[in-house]
């Protein structure tokens, strides 16, 4: 793009007005609205050049101009400066400064301001990449029933009922269990699978009952009911209320998209590699027409979440960028004054 501040400028307002009001713009509106010094012949030329540069594109049912994705992709990093809302973020600060609440009660409430402020779905992503294995404990719980805790480095514990007919049966669980207390802890949850294969052997040679140690306590223990990567989708029916999304079939691909853990685990890797708050154009995840907005904060060694916000390509990005900026730094302060 050539370099000319008042192009800049001009698609910048362009964008802005369309955010707000997604209606064509004709160079006469543009003209009028906001360069009366400019003749109309020159916001008329400077809006076909931003059109030749693929930044503008005329639609099909209008003579006026609409930002195309490049366009706003241009604007994302070349041309925005994320914007505070103070109104907003009075609020935000009032949910920080509760010390009683949990973290979890934090990224809650932050979501729920979030959803009134943009009118927008919001996918709080969480990942657990390094979760590990931390303890097995045994308990009797009656004559034929032992509980089996499982806890894990983000103090998850995942309880399993063992059902056994005899003593005998139940020191198997008992050696069962030594034998994942002596071999195991501190073994990602991710890599369980490959981790129990070669302690079968030493199983088999130390329990009598070999067939209900695989049946009934191996198999119920390592499928284990943690997951590394999970989603939790908050006011998905919000996405209806953005004229782009009312057509049946784009709505269908925005709901499906939301429920893609994969499309999520993608954003939050990108997303964590730049290290910032930042933008996913759909046309860059095989979903055209919208955008996502997201942040990712660490909670501790084990655990980070990804707070993302979904909308149309006109998102308001200025204050979508500074909200989820300033939620970012306020969850890591409150994070580290915790410790």
């Amino acid at each position: 793009m050539k370099s000319d501040e008042r192009l800049f400028h001009l698609l910048k307002v362009i964008i802005e007005e369309y955010t707000n009001n997604p209606i064509p713009l004709s160079s006469d509106l543009v003209q009028k609205k906001f360069f009366p010094e400019l003749s109309p012949q020159t916001v008329r030329n400077e809006m076909a050049e931003l059109e030749k540069q693929g930044l503008l594109e005329k639609t099909h049912t209008s003579s006026g101009r609409i930002p195309s994705v490049k366009g706003y992709k241009f604007y994302e990093s070349k041309i925005l400066i994320p914007f505070e809302d103070k109104n907003v973020k009075s609020k935000l600060m009032k949910i920080f400064q509760k010390r009683d609440l949990s973290i979890d009660d934090i990224i809650e409430h932050s979501t729920t301001i979030l959803q009134e402020t943009f009118k927008l779905p919001i996918v709080i992503s969480k990942s657990k990449d390094n979760e590990r294995l931390k303890r097995f404990d045994l308990i009797q719980i009656s004559d034929n029933e032992a509980l089996i805790l499982i806890v894990t480095s983000s103090a998850e514990v995942i309880k399993n009922t063992i059902t056994f007919n005899h003593k005998v049966q139940f020191d198997d669980i008992a050696i069962c269990i030594r034998v994942f207390n002596d071999r195991l802890i501190d073994t990602k949850i991710s890599e369980l699978s490959s981790k129990i294969v070669p302690l079968k052997n030493i199983i088999k040679n130390a329990v009598h009952e070999y067939e209900f140690c695989i049946q009934q306590v191996i198999e119920k223990i390592f499928n284990i009911n943690t997951k590394s990567f999970e989603t939790d989708i908050k006011g998905a029916s919000l996405i209806t209320t953005q004229t782009e999304f009312r057509d049946v079939e784009k709505l269908k691909q925005i709901l499906s998209l939301l429920e893609d853990t994969n499309i999520w685990k993608h954003i939050a890797l990108n997303q964590q590699k730049s290290g910032r708050t930042s933008i996913t154009f759909g046309d860059d995840i095989g979903k055209e027409g919208l955008a996502i907005a997201s942040t990712t904060f660490t909670l501790n060694e084990n655990s980070k979440q990804q707070l993302s916000i979904i909308g149309p390509v006109r998102m308001n990005y200025a204050k979508v960028q500074g909200l989820l900026s300033f939620i970012n730094s306020e969850i890591e302060k409150y994070v580290k004054d915790s410790k």
